[in-house]
């Protein structure tokens, strides 16, 4: 396998294919996130929450694509000089989201929510007590380290998601890619506060 399949899969894999991989990759993700306690607020946020019903887990996956995608192909429609196929878009980017399903394993060791307890009850005077040992303070900034690495992967592959989509290349590229991914964080962040905020009554 050479190296370039692991960021830009999209030469070989795109369009309805791709679309189907990733939203299979998408449910996988919910349901394993569901159980490990791991969400995704966001476009690229992961983190730990709160015992929320699978069905959140389920529709904030197809929420994030579903923001991205249409930003990203609006984008494309403005700026790419191709016509621009609303599958390849929603294709390539489901697949771009494949990383988080390894995110959301790093919610199984309770590592990271007892950091989080311990952060809340120390610098925010929130919740009783916790003691954090050694073990879970190393495994917890492991696993932070990992799961950033993986929310890099995603970034680069939904850069060239959109290069390979919207036939975009060099400067033109970035010009579309950054300014895409910024108006979709923030709606990401304000859709998804608004879905936990619904389910969290």
């Amino acid at each position: 396998m050479k190296i370039e399949f692991l960021y830009n899969p999209f030469n070989k894999i795109a369009g309805g294919k791709a679309l189907l991989l990733g939203l299979v990759i998408i449910i996988l993700t919910s349901l394993t996130g569901y159980y490990s306690g791991i969400h995704f607020p966001g476009i690229l946020s992961v983190k730990t929450c709160p015992q929320l019903p699978i069905v959140y887990f389920l529709i904030q996956g197809v929420l994030n694509l579903a923001i991205v995608s249409i930003v990203f192909y609006l984008a494309a429609l403005l700026f790419s000089p191709s016509k621009v196929r609303l599958i390849d878009v929603l294709g390539t980017l489901a697949l771009a989201r494949s990383p988080y399903l390894l995110a959301a394993f790093t919610g199984f060791p309770d590592s990271l929510n007892q950091l989080g307890y311990y952060i809340q009850h120390t610098f925010m005077k929130v919740g009783e007590p916790v003691t954090l040992s050694t073990f879970d303070l190393v495994s917890a900034i492991i696993l932070t380290i990992v799961t950033l690495l993986l929310v890099v992967w995603v970034v680069a592959l939904m850069f060239n998601a959109l290069k390979v989509a919207a036939n975009l290349k060099g400067g033109r590229l970035t010009g579309v890619f950054i300014p895409s991914l910024i108006i979709s964080i923030i709606i990401g962040i304000v859709l998804n506060y608004l879905l936990i905020k619904n389910f969290a009554l």
